[in-house]
């Protein structure tokens, strides 16, 4: 099981800092069995329209295959929206080159719908201004433990236009270890 609970204030006087008073916290349950982890989050707004979000959250790693599933889905106050994203890396097809084995295709399917604001305000937030379906497919390329290449190209389609995304970039994660849990070996 994991968890994180949270209150945040407002800022006052912080020009460059724009914050509201929330408390939220998220929970998911990971079961290493079938290697699958879901859980869900909530956020309550403490000042002027006490709005509530809620989101639920899974992902699953078969342990016979070099694949990742995630979803998530998540309902505001400025709207609503899942996504769901498949990706297969290339480590187990050992008829190919070394270095191609450290690459891994990705495709993701989301949609959005627009909540009760205004498109004046979903402009200010990046949120789409129309209902928006997208899907992406990209690389990503393994360089290191830890550090990854990302390629990927989508495409948009709303009422508000269709559009073309291009991203690409690196992704580095780090891991800092809290405590050392001794082996059963080790105690005496």
């Amino acid at each position: 099981m994991n968890y994180a609970v949270y209150v945040s204030a407002t800022s006052i006087g912080i020009g460059s800092v724009d914050s509201e008073r929330h408390v939220g916290g998220r929970m998911g349950f990971f079961l290493p069995g079938p290697r699958l982890e879901v859980g869900g989050s909530w956020q309550r707004t403490l000042q002027d329209d006490r709005k509530n979000a809620f989101g639920f959250h899974m992902g699953w790693q078969p342990a016979k295959a070099p694949l990742n599933l995630r979803a998530e889905f998540a309902r505001s106050f400025e709207g609503s929206g899942y996504w769901v994203e498949g990706a297969y890396r290339l480590s187990q097809l050992h008829f190919l080159e070394r270095e191609m084995r450290r690459a891994e295709f990705a495709a993701r399917l989301q949609q959005f719908y627009t909540g009760t604001i205004s498109p004046d305000v979903a402009a200010q937030l990046a949120l789409p201004s129309a209902n928006t379906r997208e899907a992406d497919f990209g690389v990503n390329y393994f360089l290191r433990d830890g550090l990854k290449g990302i390629f990927s190209y989508g495409r948009g389609f709303s009422s508000a236009g269709n559009y073309n995304q291009w991203s690409f970039g690196f992704a580095y994660r780090w891991l800092v270890p809290l405590a050392r849990v001794a082996e059963p070996s080790e105690v005496q």
